[in-house]
């Protein structure tokens, strides 16, 4: 490593990247935020939103989903439900699922019914910003 910052995106089903990064910026659970080499360590949580990394400077982002990230000096670990790029991502589809979504939150539901469904939101608007 020559200076740079390794990252990890792991999934339960797979390592999504690994590789040095100049830097990375994540949401968090108290807002995005950035890390560059030699950052303080931390342990925080992630909430479905867009990862963007800096490799070989080239820019590239993910859609992710509910986890956490370990931070050290140079080495970050990304440990997330989904991790997916453009590539993966019908925008089609993830519009007929948020239309779909939000009909049914104007329903009559129960609070347990309407948080799962604000959970499966806020993936699916993550995934929408990627693509959007």
């Amino acid at each position: 490593m020559a200076g740079g910052l390794q990252l990890e995106i792991v999934t339960p089903e797979k390592l999504v990247f690994s590789g040095e990064v100049e830097y990375v910026t994540a949401p968090g659970g108290m807002g995005e935020f950035t890390v560059l080499p030699n950052h303080t360590p931390l342990l925080t949580s992630i909430v479905p939103g867009v990862v963007r990394f800096s490799t070989g400077g080239a820019i590239k982002e993910l859609a992710v989903g509910w986890g956490y990230a370990e931070v050290r000096p140079y080495k970050m670990l990304i440990l997330v439900e989904f991790a997916e790029g453009r590539e993966d991502i019908d925008p089609q589809e993830v519009q007929r699922q948020v239309d779909e979504i939000s009909a049914k939150l104007r329903e009559s539901l129960s609070e347990e019914e309407k948080e799962a469904l604000q959970k499966q939101l806020r993936r699916l608007l993550a995934r929408r910003k990627l693509v959007a």
